[in-house]
């Protein structure tokens, strides 16, 4: 017996010499790696209040809550996500990228305990064919989501059973306007209205590759209170740093403000997700002076005046790609051929910056670049003329219903709304809260052509991630 024993123990080291010399490998599972250590919450947040712990990541209740996650992946790869919805009774999910594309893999969405991928062929969950019913979370109760990319397919599995699969090469695939990303490569996660922790947050290359993790870029200039500072990023083991379209093509946004009276949110949260994107973000104002917000704008405790970089007279449009006028009331004041005059002698503004104004759109409409406008600010590229007329005449635009500033409009006292302004030079305006999600204008955001227009305050960080998607392509 000892020596059967003995004789198979030598076969065995011989075998195993053998498959040595001739290069045979069982090859190895492939590693999973946790995203959560790469997570800086301030760059990644898209939008909700998210916070991370050592060992956790966590979201208060937000109407399209997101975060980005830093990774870009490259082939075929697995994410796992644990995670656990403390309140509200709408989907979880995890955005992934197959073919070039992102698509959204969500479990109980819609109110109606929906799950699976959209959008596929541009239709939602609710109407395309990886739908499927009475797929419910239970609060409280913790769930892994697991989400399968392969060249030709996706699957997505919750608790270890299939909820969907899809064959596709990413042609069909997209996301849905209500999870926009600044960043069309990375992966993300998602949570509709629902207060939620995430234990987990892990991705495994099949060919066995340390994960390509991107770094949050810190922005050149902070996007709070108009200050500015430098923040140092903390290195991650396996990490690199596939940079930004936007940042590798060194593009540059002006936006202008008013002196008076503009509307910080409306100027702030742009400029974050512009900023977020690696783009350089320059202020102008009708004077190079302290430029002061509405009250209860959103400027915060300490008053957010902002300091702009640069008067409207020493604006050339050559040195930027894109142009944002930010409402408040206090654009009123650069509206260069309104005949009205309005009850507030600063909403009046000054001739010459008018017409300054009207110099910078023009070289912006004739460089062929993008002109952008904000709630109010829509207005002064309505009261702009472009070779005698104005720049948003048969274009379809966004408009708040909001009032516009007090005054005399058509040679009387009225305080009409604000959608006036585009209307009475040839817009054609879009229904309020018509786009992307109903009844919000959160996401109603137009682009026509190289015009862009946004509603509202609320639709403020949509007109930021809009204009880095345009300067991105």
């Amino acid at each position: 017996m000892s020596t059967q024993r003995e004789n198979f123990l030598a076969a065995m080291v011989a075998l195993v010499c053998w498959l040595s010399v001739c290069g045979t490998a069982v090859t190895a599972e492939p590693k999973w790696e946790s995203l959560l250590p790469a997570i800086d919450v301030a760059q990644a947040a898209v939008r909700g209040d998210w916070k991370k712990t050592n060992e956790t990541l966590s979201v208060g209740a937000a109407e399209g809550a997101r975060l980005s996650l830093p990774v870009v992946p490259q082939g075929e790869y697995d994410i796992r996500v644990s995670f656990t919805r403390k309140t509200g009774r709408h989907s979880i999910g995890v955005v992934v990228v197959q073919g070039g594309r992102q698509v959204a893999f969500e479990v109980d969405a819609w109110g109606s305990h929906l799950a699976g991928f959209q959008n596929i062929g541009g239709r939602s969950i609710r109407d395309n064919s990886t739908r499927r019913e009475n797929v419910s979370l239970e609060n409280d109760k913790r769930y892994t989501m697991l989400v399968e990319v392969r060249k030709d397919q996706i699957r997505g599995l919750l608790d270890g059973k299939e909820v969907a699969t899809h064959r596709t090469d990413g042609s069909d695939l997209s996301l849905p306007e209500l999870w926009s990303l600044p960043n069309r490569r990375q992966l993300a996660l998602v949570a509709w209205d629902s207060e939620t922790v995430f234990h987990a947050v892990e991705l495994r290359t099949l060919s066995g590759e340390s994960v390509s993790v991107a770094k949050s870029n810190p922005p050149a200039e902070a996007s709070k209170k108009g200050s500015r500072s430098t923040r140092e990023t903390a290195s991650t083991p396996n990490v690199i740093s596939p940079g930004n379209a936007a940042t590798a093509r060194g593009q540059r946004v002006l936006i202008v403000i008013a002196n008076q009276d503009f509307f910080y949110r409306e100027y702030g949260e742009p400029r974050q997700e512009l900023e977020r994107a690696g783009i350089r973000v320059t202020v102008a104002a009708g004077r190079k002076s302290a430029c002061r917000p509405h009250g209860g704008s959103g400027q915060g405790a300490d008053g957010g005046i902002v300091q702009p970089d640069l008067a409207l007279s020493n604006v050339k449009a050559s040195d930027y790609d894109a142009v944002l006028f930010s409402g408040g009331w206090g654009a009123s004041a650069y509206q260069y051929a309104f005949t009205g005059r309005y009850n507030n002698p600063a909403y009046n503004g000054d001739r010459a910056i008018k017409a300054e104004v009207n110099r910078i759109i023009n070289e912006f409409v004739s460089q062929d670049k993008f002109v952008c406008a904000l709630c109010n600010g829509v207005s002064v590229l309505a009261w702009a003329r472009v070779k005698g007329k104005s720049p948003l005449e048969g274009k379809r635009v966004c408009a708040p219903t909001r009032e516009a500033a007090a005054g005399i409009y058509d040679g009387r006292p009225a305080q009409p709304s604000c959608r006036w302004h585009p209307e009475a030079n040839g817009a054609i305006l879009s229904p309020a809260g018509s786009i992307g999600r109903p009844g919000t204008a959160e996401d109603d955001v137009l682009v026509d052509g190289k015009i862009i227009t946004g509603e509202d305050d609320p639709s403020a960080r949509e007109m930021g991630r809009r204009i880095v998607e345009v300067l991105s392509k």
